[in-house]
């Protein structure tokens, strides 16, 4: 076997900088954190501060297959492709006194149990943030609730945090991580319908902001009442926003909201019809438009009625994928087919980028080892 060799810069081709800077895009975020051992001057390039929100638009952009990330019961994290569902990559297991809160974006929300502290962690090159003690130590950790986003016009992570006193009492502030710091918000009514609508709903990502059907707090019975509009929270702006769903999506007890192209959208089963509406923004007044309407199947109404997750959808297949506890399954909204898939165990599943977040000004902390994250805790 030939031996390796550390290449001099002299002895690389003479590539333009801006095409060695578009060659490296491309590559896995792990094969880059091998590559700055090769010279100084890829080094260099790979920890720019401008090439790490390069790489993460560029790189996953011309990637033809989606990456979902996958956790066991075992808090064992995989990645799969989500045209074949094969395993791809097994990342670190999260030890038993952690737990996933989330993911967005390449980044992962950590949250430990004995004491109140959270971290972004990067599973690809296996870097960890942890963010400081939030602003209102008074709250019990118990009684914290977290939400990450991503503001792509600002390659900025932001974490929502939400302290609840009691039932009518609660406070709210902003994690930045390009800022490192907290924000305490105004306490508007408005955060009341958004908070409690986000608590029990089922969340998902796009353009900077997260989704999902709040239900009609307003009412005498919130928890038993009708979901009947999207809450959104937009972490550029930092503000919730609401919009009524369709009048006839509003009484079907199967809804759930998903990525659609480019478009958030609802997915509504009654026992007559199938429907899916598309949100759309004209004059900067947002509706609902139908792009699809067909026949109800009773055999996949009950399946969702019983079914944990559906965030994800393969847009060339018709399909969705459905977490029901502890499977993994995929439906055919046309066909109204349903199928087990062969991710037993599956505890969670979520649409993930490769990206080197995390990398550069990571406090030091590189979790090489499973046995990394005991060191945080200083057990």
């Amino acid at each position: 076997m030939a031996e390796s060799k550390i290449i001099s810069d002299d002895e690389l081709p003479d590539l333009p900088t801006e095409l060695c800077r578009e060659i490296l895009s491309r590559l896995p975020a792990k094969t880059l954190m091998r590559f700055r051992c090769v010279c100084k001057t890829w080094c260099s390039l790979i920890d720019s501060s401008d090439f790490i929100p390069f790489h993460l638009q560029i790189y996953n952009n011309n990637r033809s297959q989606t990456y979902l990330l996958a956790a066991d019961w075992g808090k064992r994290y995989s990645i799969h492709s989500s045209d074949t569902l094969g395993k791809i990559d097994v990342l670190v297991k999260i030890p038993d006194y952690c737990f996933v809160l989330g993911s967005c974006y390449g980044l992962i929300l950590i949250r430990y149990f004995s004491v109140n502290i959270i971290g972004l962690y990067n599973p690809f090159i296996r870097k960890l943030w942890l963010i400081p003690s939030w602003p209102f130590i008074s709250i019990k950790h118990n009684f914290l609730h977290y939400w990450l986003g991503f503001v792509p016009s600002m390659n900025d992570y932001k974490l929502l945090a939400i302290g609840f006193i009691k039932s009518t009492e609660y406070s709210i502030a902003v994690y930045s991580l390009n800022d490192h710091l907290w924000r305490i918000k105004d306490r508007l009514d408005v955060h009341i319908q958004g908070i409690l609508s986000f608590y029990l709903g089922n969340v998902i990502h796009l353009k900077g902001s997260m989704y999902c059907i709040g239900f009609d707090w307003y009412s005498s019975d919130p928890a038993s009442g009708l979901q009947t509009h999207l809450a959104s929270f937009d972490f550029d702006l930092e503000e919730f926003g609401f919009v009524e769903l369709p009048d006839a999506a509003k009484q079907n007890k199967v809804k759930f909201n998903f990525v659609l192209g480019e478009s958030i959208a609802v997915f509504s089963m009654s026992s007559e019809h199938t429907c899916i509406w598309v949100l759309i923004e004209v004059g900067g007044q947002k509706s609902w438009q139908l792009w699809y309407n067909g026949d109800s199947n009773l055999t996949a109404l009950q399946f969702f009625k019983s079914s944990t997750f559906t965030k994800i959808f393969h847009v060339e297949e018709n399909t969705f994928f459905v977490q029901r506890s502890p499977n993994l399954y995929s439906y055919n909204f046309r066909s109204h087919l349903i199928q087990h898939l062969n991710i037993d165990g599956c505890k969670s599943l979520e649409t993930f980028v490769e990206s080197l977040v995390l990398h550069k000004g990571n406090q030091g902390k590189n979790l090489s080892h499973e046995t990394d994250f005991i060191q945080i805790n200083g057990e």
